[in-house]
């Protein structure tokens, strides 16, 4: 179950609020940290966050649903996501902005296991479903 979640993870970062400058920034992560986070790592080891005045604090949760409840509710800046999460989050009336995304395309496919689907081309003739927004 964790791995799937990890490798099927979209991470979206969610934006309620900002932080001035020299004020503390919390970003608090979807899961532990991972090669999906490397980005934010590396601008924490390299000085980037400093170097634009930010005072960034990197926190994994205790639990991968909670970040986002975390902004809702103001105990954190910004949160790290599943994209199918935020469209659960937008639903329910959660008052989040998506600001930005580390990984720019869908991590994960679901495909029953009784299927003989071995590559895209084998998608041919089948249903497909898709997570979207109502509009």
């Amino acid at each position: 179950m964790k791995k799937s979640l990890f490798a099927g993870a979209t991470l979206t970062a969610l934006f309620s609020g900002h932080a001035l400058a020299n004020e503390p920034l919390t970003l608090v992560l979807d899961w532990y940290i991972n090669p999906d986070h490397a980005p934010i790592m590396v601008a924490e080891q390299i000085g980037a966050f400093k170097a634009q005045g930010l005072d960034v604090r990197i926190i994994p949760p205790s639990d991968p649903a909670l970040p986002p409840r975390m902004v809702a509710a103001r105990q954190a800046d910004l949160a790290i996501t599943y994209q199918p999460q935020v469209h659960f989050f937008a639903d329910e009336g959660l008052p989040l902005v998506r600001v930005g995304t580390l990984i720019n395309s869908p991590l994960n496919t679901v495909i029953a296991l009784d299927k003989q689907i071995k590559t895209p081309a084998d998608l041919q003739g089948k249903k497909v479903g898709l997570l979207g927004q109502r509009h």
